[in-house]
């Protein structure tokens, strides 16, 4: 008796030609070319009568079998799993929620400004030495200008060393207080990566970033810092920000930089849109977004950008595993809507103010408790902290395994509609692309990971 099977909803489906169907689990993150016929008996028909290759199509998460517990079930417990975790191993910290640049976009406005206390160091220090039970601890310098409160920083990593706790760290910042001193406070805090993030270039970048008491011309000092840091050695990111609905700005500046360094080992560009949903914001139905975000997406991968931030090889981060296409075409199934889901992770401002992510930062609204208190298990705590999800509707999404759910700060901050990733509505290209990068692999004489099911269930590497 052939066994009972049914369709994932997590599929993608996009033709390749006339004859063929590219299909991608986002679920199992396998790739498969069917000829048409196949893929209507199979996916269309429901005919599951070749249980042979039903069995190999169930194996790469294109089928399920009816009888046993769903995909989504399955779903839940990996999500469960990123929730009830043991212990703080990962922290962003804002030392300080001043800032040296007045950008016009920025998430912060209309948070309270301060600089942490030293005293609310030691208690910071304090809470995390009492829950991070690993005694390996990864921090994200946040802020506000973090390289403002250097001071502060000093004294915590001081504190947590003396507390025989190993931290591996990095910074996002706007880069433009960075000199060589600061290089060798890097290597104290050990820093692994330095993100930094642009806004156009030349006169442009000066405009948005309106600096005070910067001396001489910003884009000039950014450009030199960003190459000392380059020559030392330290993974950068720069991050060029645009509005999602216009990608002529983010391109000049792409092109500036990639004249300028070419594909460094040690850099990582990329562009990212900036939330401004009075302009318009992303969502499912704005397809003239979607195809500009997809255009700036093929700005790295073009050029060579590989991004390391979930491929550290040493450290406390450790991913062996990170496939870097799919990582940058944004099909990687993830295991939760982020990974504030985990109830230890979480974000402190100067105050020492605990919340569930930076964008409610110095909104004391949010919060979730304090470093002198410890954590309060409130709404906006259990708002993130769960494997519950917050619109039922996404369980029958096709890029839910992706996702998760979406975001929960831009649900709890827009509304609904902002909470999908601004790659679903280009799915359909970033699977074709996907199979592009694997032909092109191919081609090398590297492995290839795309297989053909034949008709009485044989598999042969297509190409």
């Amino acid at each position: 008796m052939t066994t009972p099977y049914k369709v994932s909803k997590y599929i993608i489906s996009q033709p390749l030609d006339e004859h063929s169907m590219l299909v991608y689990s986002t679920l199992t993150s396998s790739l498969v070319l069917l000829e048409n016929d196949l893929y209507t008996t199979y996916f269309e028909n429901a005919s599951f009568e070749d249980e042979s290759l039903c069995r190999q199509l169930e194996e790469m998460g294109f089928l399920a079998d009816a009888q046993q517990p769903s995909q989504l079930s399955q779903l839940l417990d990996i999500r469960k799993s990123v929730v009830e975790t043991d212990g703080i191993t990962s922290i962003t910290i804002a030392p300080t929620m001043e800032c040296n640049a007045r950008c016009y976009y920025c998430f912060e406005r209309g948070a309270r400004r301060g600089t942490m206390s030293l005293e609310t160091a030691d208690a910071l220090v304090d809470f995390l030495d009492k829950n991070c039970l690993s005694r390996e601890l990864y921090i994200a310098w946040f802020g506000g200008e973090p390289l403002l409160a250097t001071d502060v920083i000093d004294h915590i990593v001081d504190g947590l060393l003396d507390r025989d706790i190993y931290v591996e760290s990095t910074i996002t910042t706007n880069g433009i207080l960075t000199n060589e001193k600061l290089l060798q406070k890097f290597k104290k805090w050990n820093v692994s990566r330095v993100q930094i993030s642009l806004d156009g270039i030349g006169d442009a970048y000066g405009r948005i970033k309106r600096f005070e008491n910067i001396e001489g011309d910003p884009f000039e000092l950014i450009v030199g810092i960003i190459s000392m840091l380059l020559d030392s050695g330290m993974s950068v990111h720069i991050r060029l920000n645009y509005k999602s609905t216009d990608e002529s700005e983010v391109k000049e500046a792409f092109d500036y930089f990639h004249r300028r360094y070419g594909s460094h080992e040690n850099l990582y560009l990329y562009g990212a849109p900036l939330d401004l949903p009075e302009i318009k914001g992303y969502s499912e139905f704005d397809r003239e977004e979607g195809d500009i975000f997809h255009n700036v997406l093929r700005m790295s991968l073009d050029h060579g950008y590989e991004n390391d931030e979930l491929n550290y090889r040493d450290g406390v981060n450790i991913s062996e595993d990170y496939n870097v296409a799919l990582g940058e075409l944004m099909l990687s199934p993830f295991p939760a809507s982020c990974l504030m889901a985990d109830r230890w992770r979480f974000v402190v401002d100067d105050q020492g103010i605990l919340y569930k992510c930076q964008k409610h930062l110095g909104k004391p609204k949010y919060s979730c408790g304090d470093v002198f208190g410890g954590l309060k298990e409130n709404a906006y705590f259990k708002y993130y902290a769960t494997s519950e999800l917050h619109d039922e509707s996404c369980a029958d999404c096709p890029i839910f395994p992706i996702c998760q759910g979406g975001c929960n700060a831009n649900r709890l901050l827009y509304g609904d509609k902002f909470a999908c990733p601004p790659s679903k509505t280009i799915m359909k290209k970033l699977v074709m692309d996907y199979y592009r990068l694997l032909s092109d692999d191919h081609r090398d004489g590297e492995d290839m990971a795309i297989e053909m099911p034949l008709e009485g269930g044989q598999n042969e590497d297509y190409l």
